[in-house]
């Protein structure tokens, strides 16, 4: 028996060939290169809904200092009252006018 020298191994043909890992790497390298040199962009829904809750939690953060600093907002109640009073009427005519559009697109995809 006898025994095999390292370097036989390491220079074989069998190890010049790319294993098939490395393709799919090398594949995954690629498309992940490409995709970075084009920029990602939010789409509207997700840019809106990001700035109202960027909205939403600075007004919290506002209120809670306020609050911890001992001010009182007098007016505070009134705004949230008229907010709500907007918000529930506005929702009904937006979820109305929502169904309708959806109804004419619907059925002019039809046709």
């Amino acid at each position: 028996m006898s025994l095999v020298d390292a370097n036989d191994l390491t220079n074989s043909s069998a190890a010049s060939a790319p294993s098939p890992t490395e393709s799919v790497a090398e594949s995954v390298a690629e498309s992940v290169a490409e995709s970075a040199a084009e920029p990602r962009e939010l789409s509207t829904a997700a840019a809106v809904c990001a700035t109202v809750l960027g909205i939403v939690a600075g007004a919290a953060v506002l209120l809670a200092s306020f609050h911890w600093l001992g001010w009182n907002v007098p007016v505070l109640g009134v705004l949230v009252a008229k907010l709500g009073i907007k918000l529930a009427v506005g929702g009904v005519a937006g979820l109305g006018a929502a169904v309708a559009w959806l109804r004419t697109r619907r059925g002019a995809a039809r046709t």
